[in-house]
């Protein structure tokens, strides 16, 4: 009997034209979840891990690994200049000064006192 692995595989999805991360748990039909990132899926794999026990290829991982590496070297490539280098392109003079908060006054507690109840009368049958 093999053992039980956690797979991630990408499928191409029907909606549109996108990939979409498949994470699913070898033998088992109903164990599947679609991920639409590869962060999503590696999280949702490891979310898996930690409530059946079971391990995750290591195949997968790597794969996972290296898409999510190439998502962030393409989102550090299209980000705009660092703003370190805006800065110092800016001149000093169009700086604005920053409003000045005032303090706010202290609120002294409010003091409730429970109204007193009424002395009852005490019946007694015999």
């Amino acid at each position: 009997m093999e053992a039980k692995v956690i797979i991630i595989s990408v499928v191409k999805s029907n909606k549109s034209e996108n990939n979409v991360w498949m994470v699913a748990i070898t033998g088992e039909e109903q164990g599947k979840a679609y991920c639409k990132s590869p962060y999503k899926a590696m999280r949702f794999a490891f979310l898996l891990k930690k409530q059946t026990g079971y391990s995750i290829e290591d195949a997968s991982l790597k794969a996972l690994s290296e898409e999510i590496a190439k998502q962030k070297a393409e989102a550090a490539a299209a980000e705009p200049e660092k703003p370190e280098e805006q800065e110092a392109q800016q001149p000093e003079a169009e700086e604005k000064p920053k409003k000045q908060r005032k303090p706010r006054a202290k609120k002294e507690p409010k003091v409730v006192q429970m109204a007193p109840e009424p002395q009852q009368e005490l019946i007694a049958f015999l």
